[in-house]
Parts: structure tokens; C-alpha cells; sequence
């Protein structure tokens, strides 16, 4: 055999070898997280969640909770408002593009949050308003630079490996490490690390199903490991392109608590 026919059977034993991945290697870091957003996002959606805080010993609360998410030419709004048990029921947030506001049926009022706030906890749960805005509407490409470290195989299934690097310097984290899978475009893994490099909450999807022809995660579990506290999200119920009269994304709405 050749020199010459030996090379050509090494580039085409190469070319089959690696075939399944030329999509993978075609895209961008910053194409994936935009296909990553797009999937979890939506002009609107309205859904039913329960909301499980157990707290480092173990011991849990619940939450039941209603979000309504609409997509505007200029911004994106959200509600979520607290329906059970009956000491937090009423309790309501609002996102209206960059302003927040949060309702406390026990103050009576609506209480405006400050930029600074926005890295707290969401009300005792261990996702920060930030988080709540990343994943509820925002999404990912307008806060993070992706780029794709490579391609990976997880609990069998096919994931790009991307790191996220802030665009401000004012976001709570140094950096994140998202797994997306590449048959869904939803994220399956997502590391948070503190400002010091240190990991601090992991989230993790699951449940992975279809609703309305989208991929949607039934539920999600973010632990904090440096204190050993979790919090699980279990979609009851969701529907998209529905119609929200924008007169639900204002404070007046949010005073009333129902």
C-alpha cells in the first residue's frame, strides 16, 4: 500500500471518527447560550410551581407559587406571586425590565428593590433576584460571555461544556460552568462561583419533557454548598403564548396580592 493511500484512509478514518461532532465544533460559545435563552424563554408564559427551602439539618418548607412572564418590544416582565401556605400567600414580585419591586402583605406596601438587593435571597430560597432574572426571563447572553470549553457526555446524554464570564462587574459571581444539552438547548448543570473562585451553588435539571412543542424542565435543584441548604422547583403546570394583559406587570396589580 502506498504512502500516498495510507494517509487518505488515516483522514478518512479521522473524518468518520469525528462526523458526529461537526455541529458541536461549528457552533459558538456565544451561539449555544443564545439558543439556550430562546429555548427557555418565551413571548409569554404563565405557570404553577412548588417551591421546597430545606435548610442544612434537612428540615423543609413548601411554597406554592404562580409566575406569569411576557415578552415586550422593550423589556421583559414578571410576576410571581406567592398563592400557599397562608403566612406567605399575597406575597408578590415584580420585575418590569431593569425595576423590581416586591409586595408584603403583612407591611401593606410595595417596597422598590435596590440594584445592591438584587444579590440577596428571593425570599428565603437559595436562588438571588438575579438568579430569579436570569432564569425567569432575561436569560444569559446579555449578562454572560460564553465560550465552549468542548463537548461532553452526561448521564448519557450529548452536552456542550460552556464557561460564562460577566459582561459588568457589579454581578454577584466570578464566573458560571453551564452543561446544555445538545438535544434540548436547556441547561443540565449550571456551577455558580463566588467572587473568591470558590463553587457556591450548583443547579441541576430534570424531568426533561415536551409542553406546547418546547423543552421544558420540570424540575430544578440548586444547593448551596458552602452552607448545605437547597432549594427544589417543581413545574406543577405551564403554558405558553398566552394572552397577559400588560396591566398585571404594575405596582397597583402587585398591591393587590391575589
Amino acid at each position: 500500500m502506498s504512502i500516498r493511500l495510507k494517509s487518505v484512509i488515516v483522514i478518512l478514518t479521522m473524518l468518520f471518527a469525528f462526523g458526529c461532532g461537526t455541529e458541536a465544533a461549528d457552533l459558538t460559545g456565544s451561539e449555544i447560550i443564545d439558543r439556550v435563552d430562546t429555548m427557555m424563554q418565551s413571548e409569554s408564559k404563565i405557570l404553577k410551581e412548588r417551591m421546597i427551602i430545606s435548610n442544612a439539618a434537612g428540615q423543609q418548607r413548601t411554597r406554592e407559587i404562580q409566575a406569569w412572564n411576557k415578552r415586550a418590544s422593550d423589556k421583559d416582565n414578571m410576576l410571581v406571586r406567592f398563592l400557599a401556605p397562608a403566612d406567605v400567600a399575597g406575597t408578590s414580585f415584580l420585575m418590569v425590565g431593569d425595576d423590581m419591586w416586591l409586595y408584603l402583605p403583612a407591611l401593606g406596601k410595595v417596597r422598590r428593590i435596590a440594584g445592591h438587593a438584587r444579590k440577596g435571597s428571593f425570599m428565603g430560597s437559595d436562588l438571588s433576584y438575579e438568579d430569579m432574572e436570569e432564569l425567569g426571563s432575561l436569560g444569559f447572553a446579555s449578562s454572560y460571555e460564553a465560550k465552549l470549553i468542548g463537548t461532553e457526555e452526561a448521564s448519557g446524554e450529548a452536552v456542550y461544556a460552556l464557561e460564562l464570564l460577566p459582561k459588568a462587574k457589579d454581578l454577584t459571581y466570578l464566573k458560571l460552568c453551564m452543561w446544555v444539552s445538545q438535544k434540548t438547548y436547556l441547561p443540565r448543570r449550571i456551577e455558580y462561583y463566588d467572587q473568591d473562585g470558590k463553587l457556591l451553588k450548583v443547579l441541576i435539571t430534570s424531568n426533561i419533557h415536551a409542553v406546547q412543542d418546547r423543552w421544558v424542565a420540570g424540575e430544578m435543584q440548586i444547593s448551596n454548598v458552602q452552607t448545605g441548604t437547597k432549594t427544589t422547583l417543581e413545574v406543577k403546570d405551564v403554558t405558553f403564548q398566552e394572552e397577559i394583559d400588560d396591566s398585571i406587570f404594575s405596582t397597583r396589580n402587585l398591591e393587590r396580592g391575589r
